[in-house]
């Protein structure tokens, strides 16, 4: 008999298992299940009232159930369990399970009394007016007795209301919560009262954070000179000071440091800027000018060069410009200069790719006869003007346009050089062992640069000054180039890549790009010895209100 009735046992408990398994199975505890969580697992209730605790989360199907329904009696409904708490001897406890559909449980304590101190979460507070996430506190009242008013306290005879802060008590009666915003400095003293008359006292002390406030607040910034610089001196705030909005990049940029901002021009127009601080703080909205200031010309000498590479392009537009000439690949192309040299130099580089596709002066006697040579890959092409191609101390522009679709044998045509609007011919010499189909820009020695006032060594100076340079990826006409020279006047013009006046109007180591495209390419500035970036002085820049180009 002892060894049936350990059988039968044993069979119930298999039984049990299984019924075990079988009801998990229909419940469906699997890995998507949310943990049942509600906002309150303490609460204190006055006898007579109710109070309302949140479902945080769970499963739906919500059962809830007062293991003491003399002391406190609860109901659910959606998301929320409602508790009251009823009349009988002060001071009484009771606990409120609450499961879901999954048998998760809860359980929340109760206690209840006739009458409770009058008990607040916190009563001092510093507030920080203007600043996200310091400028508000929320109070909640712990323990009382229903019937809560707030508002602020006064001593007898006073009459105004603090307006440092403002108080938000919509919710008070069901949430038995409220919140304070800081908005101004001050201090205010709230009196939280209940239905018995019990009392309790809030602090609240607003410390507003100081205005930011600079030297440009009222008359912004001017500079003069497209490249020119600004100081801008923070003189009031909060510190850790940071650029908010930085304007329009195209017009200038922007450094800080401590309590000073340097604003850099970039090219003539307006923008503003705003600056934050560690309070959030924003200052008032900057204005900057940049002006065009008086033009000017850099004088290079035999001192300085000038270089680019378009593998340093930025910008939006990039990727359409790339695409639109096939990697900087061209089959035609327009350089242009407004230049001026004042003595002739052996190889003085006028513009060009050492190495590729070089304009420059010529060998015989340090270019003794002042001409021009025009010189590609291996020299395998070698064209060379006639003597005086240029004169010495004036200005001119210069252009050389190229047309990859002539022949190799009509080099007239397909590389056109004007000088001051007029044809200069490659009549003194002529090899054309090569025949481009397109021109690379990003291809040649000195690592693919283009270049003026310098190429390969440290001896080929312009020896001269600059105004402009332009590259277009199109064949400029004789009349384009005349009307043009000085000032482009085309508001769209077709075709331009780049564009660099040499008029800064500040000591600067480059050129910003003038195209007013949505792309950009520096030009950088360079000792006689050396592609390293350099310091242009400002005194080497001379008056381009000089210049006349003798256009016929």
């Amino acid at each position: 008999m002892k060894i049936v009735k350990y059988f039968f046992f044993a069979s119930l408990l298999a039984l049990g298992a299984c019924g075990d398994d079988d009801n998990n199975k229909d419940n469906g505890t699997l890995a998507d299940v949310v943990e049942l969580k509600v906002d309150l697992t303490d609460i204190r209730i006055a006898q007579g009232d109710e109070r309302i605790v949140n479902i945080l989360s769970g499963n739906g199907e919500y059962v809830v159930v007062s293991a003491n329904d003399k002391v406190v009696t609860a109901e659910v409904e959606g998301n929320t369990v409602k508790l009251k708490a009823l009349e009988r001897d002060n001071h009484a406890q009771s606990v409120v399970y609450l499961t879901d559909k999954y048998e998760q449980r809860v359980k929340i304590m109760v206690t209840t009394a006739a009458t409770f101190d009058l008990k607040l979460s916190q009563t001092l507070f510093t507030l920080y007016s203007q600043v996200e996430g310091a400028d508000e506190a929320e109070v909640r009242i712990y323990t009382g007795n229903g019937g809560y008013t707030v508002g602020f306290h006064q001593e007898e005879g006073e009459n105004a209301v603090p307006d440092c802060i403002q108080l938000y008590t919509d919710a008070l009666e069901e949430t038995e919560k409220f919140r304070i915003k800081g908005i101004a400095q001050g201090s205010a003293e709230l009196e939280v009262k209940d239905r018995q008359g019990k009392t309790a006292y809030v602090t609240v002390n607003v410390i507003a954070p100081k205005p930011i406030l600079t030297d440009a607040d009222e008359d912004g910034v001017t500079i003069n000179g497209a490249q020119g610089k600004a100081k801008v001196r923070i003189i009031g705030g909060n510190g850790e000071y940071k650029i908010l909005d930085s304007g329009d990049a195209k017009i200038m940029r922007l450094e800080i440091y401590g309590n000073e901002v340097t604003v850099i021009g970039r090219r003539v127009g307006t923008t503003s800027f705003t600056i934050t601080d560690a309070k959030n703080q924003v200052s008032k909205q900057i204005t900057v000018d940049i002006l065009p200031g008086e033009p000017q010309y850099m004088n290079l000498g035999r001192d300085y060069g000038v270089w680019t590479h378009f593998g340093e392009m930025v910008g939006e537009g990039v990727a359409a410009i790339k695409e639109k000439t096939n990697n900087f690949k061209l089959t035609q192309m327009t350089w242009e200069t407004v230049t001026r040299i004042d003595e002739t130099n052996w190889l003085q580089t006028f513009m060009g790719k050492e190495g590729y596709f070089i304009l420059r002066g010529g060998v015989w006697e340090g270019n003794k006869g002042r001409q021009m040579e025009l010189v590609g890959t291996g020299d395998k092409l070698q064209l060379r003007t006639g003597h005086g191609a240029f004169e010495l101390g004036k200005w001119m522009h210069i252009a050389l346009v190229v047309d990859c679709s002539k022949g190799k044998d009509d080099y007239n045509e397909k590389y056109k050089l004007y000088v001051n609007g007029k044809q200069v011919k490659w009549d003194d010499y002529h090899q054309t062992d090569i025949d481009y189909q397109e021109i690379d820009l990003c291809a040649g020695n000195d690592g693919g640069k283009i270049s003026i006032g310098r190429a390969a060594d440290d001896r080929r100076f312009l020896c001269g000054a600059l105004r402009e340079a332009r590259i277009w990826n199109v064949c400029r006409t004789v009349e384009q180039l005349k009307a043009n020279a000085t000032e482009l006047q085309e508001e769209h013009p077709d075709g331009l890549l780049a564009r660099w006046i040499f008029s800064p109007g500040a000591s600067t180591t480059y050129v910003e790009d003038a195209t007013n495209a949505d792309y950009d390419l520096v030009m950088h500035i360079c000792k006689y010895n050396s592609w390293t970036e350099t310091d242009f002085p400002l005194e080497r820049f001379g008056d381009a209100n000089e210049i006349v180009l003798p256009f016929n």
